[in-house]
This record gives C-alpha cells, structure tokens and sequence, in this order.
C-alpha cells in the first residue's frame, strides 16, 4: 500500500487511527471516487463519524460543494508521481552505493568497466538496428561502422568482465604468499 505524505501525516497528527485509515484508502485509490455510505460501511463506524473526518481533511481532498463522492486530490498530492519519484531516488541510490563499494576494488573495477563496455554495445547495436530497419533519418556515418563499433564494444566487455573473477582468483592465491611489508629492511 502506498505510504501517506509527511506532510500529512505531520498536520494531522492526533486525529487517530480511523483517520489515517480513511485517508490511506483514500489516497491509495486516488482513481476511485467513495460515498460517505461506503466509507462508513468498509470502517464500520457511522456517516457522521466519516463526515468530521472528511471535513477536517478537506484540503487534501478532490471534492466540490453539493458532492456526494470523496477521492483523494491528485493536484493536492498525487501518489503515483510521489511513489514512482521515491522508486527512482532509490534505485540511483542503491546503484550509487554499489558503483562505491565495488569501484574500489581490482575485480570490481574490472566488472563495473566490462559492465559499462557491455551496456555501451547494446546501445550502439540498437542504433544499427535502428538504421537498418529505416527507423531513423540516415546517418553520415555508414551503418558498418555502428555494427562494428558495437561488436568491438561488446567483446571488449565481456572480456574485461571475465577478467575480474580471473583477478580475484589469481589475487587470492598471490596476497597470503606475498609479505607484509616487502620493502622495509629486515
């Protein structure tokens, strides 16, 4: 279920739990227009009750005078945009977090860089793709030079890739035989 905006959350903040129900529901279905009827029948609580809650949350509401339907107000606050923004901050997130952790590494780097050739080649291969399907305008550059640019790319990628387990073997066999300090004096 979609989380509620903090900023709704923070306004209403001793209204109970029954209100935040009715506004998770809300917001969570913000295509589906609610009666006061339906609301107090999924919350098991009187019209009366729903009504205090709607009016106080009012604002957040899409609902225009003499209605008799309820849906959250997407120009107010609109869930999808505010879940799909919070889904691409964390997954640039996350990939930042691992470019970090494993650029620092010999093997890591190699498989980062294999991976970057490797992606590199598939864009320039749908480019071909592209030209010799007619899809785009023509380019200066014939469309051999894109098909070999993207086979370049792509054997390079996966030959730097097979190079990082290949450097993490070989650096774990070399580094325990290898002394601590090899160029102080004994």
């Amino acid at each position: 279920m979609a989380r509620m905006p903090a900023e709704f959350a923070k306004e209403f903040k001793a209204k109970g739990n029954r209100f935040f129900e009715i506004a998770a529901l809300l917001y969570a279905n913000p295509d589906h227009q609610y009666t006061q009827g339906e609301l107090a029948e999924t919350f098991d609580c009187s019209t009366t009750t729903i009504s205090n809650h709607i009016g106080t949350m009012s604002e957040w509401l899409d609902r225009r005078d003499g209605q008799t339907t309820y849906a959250w107000g997407v120009d107010v606050h609109d869930p999808g945009h505010t879940e799909t923004t919070m889904a691409v901050q964390r997954f640039y997130a996350d990939l930042w977090a691992l470019l970090k952790k494993h650029s620092r590494t010999g093997p890591g780097a190699f498989a980062l860089l294999g991976f970057v050739m490797l992606l590199t080649g598939s864009v320039v291969l749908s480019i071909y793709v592209g030209f010799v399907l007619e899809l785009f305008a023509e380019s200066a550059l014939p469309a051999s030079v894109y098909l070999g640019t993207a086979i370049v790319c792509l054997f390079t990628g996966v030959l730097v890739t097979l190079c990082s387990p290949y450097m993490a073997w070989i650096s774990g066999i070399l580094w325990p035989r290898l002394p601590d300090s090899p160029f102080e004096k004994e």
